[in-house]
């Protein structure tokens, strides 16, 4: 049941690409190393007018990090060093033309998209909807590299999963997890709860029926995010609401399970399917309504949205710090 309203994600691109050195990495280890913690709440790590609602998991292809958002065509920006952010390209320059089969009324605002390396190429995965609407798509294009100064070629690969109705998983915020040579796709929105499959590596579809893991009963569960951490997998989900600026009431909790599929349960070990849900991060400061939380790849660094009450509520991304104890995860800027 998102209502994203209008985020202000149609900046112009501004100039500047940087330099790449543009290759594809073997593995999607290349990505950042762990800094040090920064929980200075009054000093932000992302800086530039660079709004960004649903960011993708952060990636690195080339000397460049890339993060992808809900928006017209699929907005991107680009960094090297996780804090000065540029415009790049968007991913689509036209809608492919089996979208508007499964979603009727589908115009070039994609929601929510997810990236990750895995069958020698980048995966991406993006969501197709209406407002309020579970008539909902969830496509995929991949690349063998992604490069903002020498351009990035995406191909399309059609539909991954679809709904078209309130008892079904909301076919939106697919969130993907490679663990060693298995791939698996959380992904929902209210409606029935949050789903998991698993993907065939080689075509990047599902294999098998999908599981419910959390929510349901159109309760407010949304945006999952997939990690495993040692023995664990473990399932954050935001609850609340999203797009209403200062008033969004998102918030961010976790559940943990010895298999991507469930049983998800928090530290009292009550089910996520049953309104459990350990938070982990809420509104502080100027920071209201986090959400849509990714990690990136072989770190404790991570990425959310949030709505920053000092720019009138206008959406943004921070990097998050995962900090561990007892097993379970603790989120702080």
């Amino acid at each position: 049941m998102k209502t994203i309203t209008s985020l202000v994600l149609l900046a112009i691109l501004l100039v500047g690409c940087q330099n790449e050195d543009v290759v594809s990495p073997n593995e999607e280890a290349n990505a950042v190393t762990q800094n040090s913690q920064n929980t200075n709440l009054t000093a932000k790590t992302v800086v530039g007018n660079v709004p960004s609602h649903d960011p993708s998991t952060i990636v690195k292809s080339g000397v460049n990090y890339y993060v992808f958002t809900t928006g017209d065509n699929i907005p991107m920006t680009y960094t090297r060093d996780l804090a000065n952010w540029t415009w790049g390209t968007s991913v689509f320059t036209s809608t492919p033309s089996w979208i508007t089969g499964y979603v009727p009324g589908f115009t070039k605002t994609y929601w929510a998209p997810d990236v990750a390396w895995f069958n020698n190429r980048w995966n991406m995965y993006y969501s197709c909807s209406t407002f309020g609407s579970a008539t909902s798509a969830i496509g995929l294009v991949t690349a063998p590299s992604i490069s903002q100064s020498a351009g990035t070629t995406w191909t399309d690969r059609g539909v991954v999963v679809s709904s078209n109705s309130a008892s079904d998983v909301n076919a939106i915020d697919a969130s993907i997890l490679v663990d060693g040579s298995n791939v698996y796709m959380a992904y929902g929105s209210w409606h029935a709860g949050i789903g998991v499959v698993q993907i065939n590596p080689s075509t990047g579809k599902p294999i098998g029926t999908r599981t419910v893991v959390a929510g349901g009963n159109s309760a407010s569960w949304e945006a999952p995010c997939l990690i495993k951490e040692g023995s664990y997998y473990y399932m954050f989900v935001n609850r609340g609401t999203c797009c209403n600026g200062v008033n969004s009431t998102y918030y961010i909790v976790v559940g943990r399970s010895t298999s991507p599929f469930g049983t998800f349960v928090d530290k009292n070990g009550v089910s996520l399917k049953s309104g459990g849900g350990t938070t982990v991060l809420a509104s502080q400061g100027d920071y209201i309504g986090p959400g849509h939380l990714s990690r990136i790849t072989g770190t404790q660094k991570g990425a959310v949205h949030y709505y920053n009450k000092a720019d009138n509520g206008n959406p943004k991304m921070e990097i998050v710090y995962f900090t561990w104890s007892g097993g379970w995860p603790t989120l702080k800027y």
